[in-house]
């Protein structure tokens, strides 16, 4: 070793030596420098000196080009990953508004909000990923500052069957096979079956305008591509706004529909209303009852494609009530009991059944204002057709009495309704019967039946039994009887607090 060291020093200090002779011998009594011991796992370096070194010289040489590669490698694929599958959700995408399948949808008054970047997803729907797990196709966004809801009308399974419903029915109307037909053709044999010409009357009440006007139809029971009629069972229903029909009522829709579509050509406006008649009636109730005109219902704003656009009230009750105080849970309740006598009192001759009430359909503003923001299971019953018609104890007051929920003991929630006293009978204790379903189980939700304090109960000894009677009496206007009272007896409890 010591004359090979003495033979590099020589080396070194000879300047005679041409470059390529110095490499090559730098490069020999490199290699005869150091050797190399594999020890079990570890690769010891072993000097002149006769330290030990850990460091493999030879093997982060190599590591280096490596990791430079894998750095490389990751970033070109994350950059081709978020170019092939975005992150963030493209409201003003076509496929997300499925404008293709317009006027198989629900209007187009709002596109030029989504198109022009004036409604923005906020909060975990911003993502790409909500849309497959959101499964009610249900987001949440801003539009012009204000907090808005996305809603689709249906789980992605609802849609296909209404469009499978649309196709099926309008195949033979158009004499192509099925596969070469789109919903956005069909739609509008499928309507125009059920339109008819009415004369209605001009600003001077002249009857001199012929309008088309969708006529009073049943999806279950006509077979439109044929003509028959055929059993209901196991069919197409469509929406709860073809419950209780009635010609004026679906007339008094269709009027209110078009009023909110202003400029779109009428037959349009129709094949988007028959889209919403077959699927979910919610945008319906929202427009023919408006929020402007004081019905507790959010603003509609709107509706692109098959997306529309609804005010976000807030928190639903069964995220506010844990924290409501004793007076915010009994302003809540007046407020049900006072939505429940609005509805029943109804407007223009028309009434309306909550047969969906629960605590995660109703919503709760910042001002404490409470509204119903779930509209699909909403019933409109025409009180006029009903003393035209003059059916089978038409003029008996019914008392509901939970028919069927009698096996489900255990469940406080089941809630039963009879289709055909509320389309049959002028008086209808129902929609007192939902609240107070809701107001007064078992659960105690609102802390009423069982949290009320001592110096309430000896001030309005009545409420026990007026809230029992508002849950569960059979006997036809004692529950009408005992929600008005309450009503009284919250609002004075509120005006002494």
């Amino acid at each position: 070793m010591d004359m090979d060291m003495r033979r590099r020093r020589s080396d070194l200090d000879s300047e005679n030596f041409s470059s390529t002779l110095n490499m090559r011998l730098k490069s020999q009594l490199f290699k005869e420098k150091f050797s190399f011991e594999i020890v079990g796992k570890q690769q010891l370096l072993d000097s002149e000196e006769g330290i030990l070194k850990y460091p493999n010289i030879k093997s982060r040489s190599r590591m280096k080009p490596l990791l430079v590669w894998v750095v490389t490698l990751g970033v070109f694929s994350t950059a081709l990953l978020r170019s092939a599958i975005p992150i963030y959700l493209n409201v003003a995408d076509e496929k997300f508004l499925e404008l293709k399948k317009c006027p198989a949808c629900y209007g187009v008054m709002l596109c030029p909000a989504f198109l022009m970047g004036d409604i923005v997803p906020e909060t975990w729907s911003r993502f790409k990923a909500a849309q497959l797990l959101n499964t009610k196709n249900v987001y949440f966004a801003t539009f012009k500052d204000k907090h808005v809801v996305l809603k689709k009308l249906g789980h992605d399974p609802q849609l296909e069957q209404l469009d499978h419903h649309i196709l099926q029915q309008s195949v033979g109307l158009l004499n192509n096979p099925i596969q070469q037909v789109s919903v956005s053709a069909a739609v509008r044999p499928y309507t125009q079956q059920n339109v008819w010409l009415d004369c209605v009357k001009d600003f001077e009440g002249n009857g001199s305008t012929l309008v088309h006007r969708l006529r009073v139809f049943d999806p279950s029971s006509q077979d439109i591509s044929s003509n028959d009629l055929q059993p209901s069972i196991g069919r197409f229903r469509g929406s709860d706004m073809l419950m209780c029909p009635s010609q004026r009522k679906l007339n008094y829709i269709e009027n209110e529909f078009v009023k909110n579509n202003f400029g779109l050509y009428r037959l349009t406006c129709l094949y988007n209303l028959m889209t919403l008649l077959l699927l979910n009636s919610e945008p319906l109730i929202f427009q023919t009852f408006p929020a402007k005109e004081g019905w507790p219902f959010p603003i509609y704003y709107g509706a692109c494609g098959r997306v529309v656009v609804e005010e976000y009230v807030g928190p639903n009750l069964a995220q506010w009530l844990p924290q409501a105080s004793w007076k915010e849970r009994i302003n809540a309740a007046l407020q049900l009991l006072i939505i429940a006598d609005k509805f029943t009192n109804g407007a223009a001759d028309f009434r309306l059944y909550l047969t969906d009430l629960s605590l995660f359909n109703t919503a709760v503003g910042s001002d404490g204002t409470l509204k119903i923001v779930d509209g699909e299971n909403i019933v409109m019953v025409d009180l006029e057709k009903i003393r035209t018609d003059r059916p089978e104890n038409f003029d008996v007051p019914y008392a509901s009495d939970n028919a069927g929920c009698e096996h489900l003991p255990s469940d406080p929630h089941c809630m039963s309704y009879s289709e055909q006293d509320m389309c049959n009978r002028l008086h209808n204790d129902h929609n007192f019967f939902a609240v107070c379903r809701e107001l007064f189980s078992p659960l105690d939700s609102f802390g009423l039946a069982n949290g009320l304090p001592e110096k309430i109960l000896k001030r309005f000894p009545l409420i026990p039994v007026y809230q029992t009677d508002c849950y569960s009496s059979t006997i036809p206007g004692v529950r009408k009887s005992a929600a008005e009272n309450l009503i009284s007896i919250y609002q004075e409890i509120l005006a002494d607090m």
